[in-house]
């Protein structure tokens, strides 16, 4: 690989099999072990992943990117606490 064609690279999100990304396989993964050690039968189990697929895309398209790490951030605005004042 030439130095020229390596940021290029960077630009995509990597896929592992197919469409896949990495996440997609972890999540999938984890249902089907889940859903297995329920002795869910494999059909039910299929369309289970298959859902919860469909549901993991459409959050991935919709929700801007950082959405549930920003949740979790405790700030606070430099203006918050001077709404109510009067001015001086």
């Amino acid at each position: 690989m030439s130095k020229t064609s390596f940021p290029t690279l960077l630009k995509s999100k990597a896929t592992i099999m197919g469409n896949f990304t990495r996440l997609d396989l972890v999540v999938l993964g984890g249902c089907y072990l889940v859903l297995s050690w329920m002795k869910v039968s494999g059909l039910l189990s299929l369309g289970i992943n298959v859902f919860i697929y469909l549901v993991l895309k459409l959050m991935e398209r919709n929700l801007p990117k950082g959405f549930f790490r920003a949740i979790k951030v405790n700030r606070s605005l430099n203006w918050s606490y001077r709404i109510g004042r009067l001015s001086e």
